[in-house]
């Protein structure tokens, strides 16, 4: 039997220590093979030495970040959405805030990110993507993948929700460039502490295809030092099943194998 290469991903890197750790863990355990690095946080610089002694181990991203900790983010997720769809996002604004946060990732990992996405996927909006493939091209050629968040099968309302709001034309647009795309997406879901996230993981792992990417969300119990977390108890469930012998097991059992960036298609026409 072949296995299956689909990448697990755990947003949110550097956002404090607690997920940070957390996500270290999952990395370590063999299950985590990908991370989205906040580079705006405050955190960012004390967590990124540790994510350069694991280099090979994940592909490392860049989380960006309009609306957490860039000193831009007056609005909302829903502010966000509304402005980029009435046009208030011009490609002439966005492209500075993606240069200056590929700036930092390049500036303490030394190198260019794997891929990118975007924290509550605000990367796929209009004028933020246009200006992203910009960006990306010029910088790297086709090197530099990108997240696409579109599920290929009903994975609940919230994920096609997700997915309505500018999946399909950040991959035209991939396409277009030339760039590589995760084939299918999941993940998404209400981040309620009483979620039975093992079951979760079975379902969307179970459905995946090869080149397919499942986002998720670890970390350890404990205060922040940076900003609130309002999914922390989520997240400490998802690190239990992960960082544990559990997420391993589940892995083998399904005869999948940890996914890397390397493992996905230039994006395809619909």
């Amino acid at each position: 039997m072949s296995l299956r290469r689909i990448q697990i991903c755990a947003d949110d890197y550097g956002f404090d220590r607690a997920i940070s750790q957390g996500i270290l863990d999952t990395i370590d355990a063999g299950v985590v093979s990908a991370t989205s690095c906040m580079v705006l946080s405050p955190a960012w610089p004390h967590w990124a030495p540790a994510l350069k002694e694991r280099e090979g181990l994940a592909d490392l991203g860049l989380h960006l970040d309009l609306n957490e900790f860039a000193h831009y983010a007056a609005r909302s997720l829903n502010g966000w959405i509304v402005a980029a769809y009435r046009g208030a996002v011009p490609v002439s604004l966005a492209r500075p805030w993606i240069e200056a946060q590929l700036d930092a990732f390049e500036k303490r990992l030394g190198r260019a990110p794997d891929y990118v996405d975007g924290h509550q996927h605000l990367h796929q909006l209009p004028g933020i993507r246009d200006a992203l493939l910009q960006v990306l091209c010029a910088r790297y050629g086709h090197a530099c993948a990108l997240r696409i968040t579109r599920s290929r099968q009903w994975r609940g309302a919230k994920a096609a929700i997700i997915g309505a709001l500018g999946a399909r034309a950040l991959a035209a647009g991939a396409r277009a460039e030339g760039l590589r795309v995760n084939r299918d997406f999941a993940g998404v879901y209400e981040f309620q502490p009483a979620a039975d996230f093992a079951a979760l993981l079975k379902w969307w792992l179970d459905f995946l295809p090869d080149g397919g990417l499942m986002m998720c969300h670890p970390g350890r119990a404990g205060a922040t030092e940076t900003r609130a977390d309002g999914i922390r108890g989520a997240r400490v469930k998802e690190h239990a099943v992960l960082a544990g012998g559990q997420g391993r097991a589940l892995l083998q059992a399904l005869g999948i194998q940890p996914g890397r960036c390397r493992d996905w298609d230039v994006a395809r026409a619909d």
